[in-house]
C-alpha cells in the first residue's frame, strides 16, 4: 500500500517548491499593494526588522558557549 502512494505522489524539486513559493509570495505582496492594504514603504521596513531579527537569532548561535565547572 505505501509503494502505491509513493508512486502516485508526484516528487517534487527543492528548486520547483522555491519558485512556487517565491510567485506566491509575490502575488501576494502585488495584491496587498494595489488593494493599498500595505505600502511598499511598510514592506520594505518590515522586511528590514525581519531581516535584523534574523541575523541577531544567527550571530547568537555562531557564539560559543564556556562552560564552567
Amino acid at each position: 500500500m505505501a509503494e502505491r502512494i509513493q508512486q502516485q505522489t508526484p516528487s517534487l524539486s527543492a528548486e520547483k517548491v522555491l519558485r512556487t513559493e517565491i510567485a506566491i509570495n509575490q502575488a501576494l505582496i502585488d495584491i496587498l499593494i494595489t488593494k493599498q492594504i500595505i505600502s511598499e514603504e511598510e514592506l520594505m521596513n518590515s522586511l528590514r526588522k525581519i531581516e535584523l531579527e534574523q541575523n541577531e537569532l544567527l550571530s547568537g548561535l555562531n557564539k560559543i558557549v564556556s562552560l564552567k565547572r
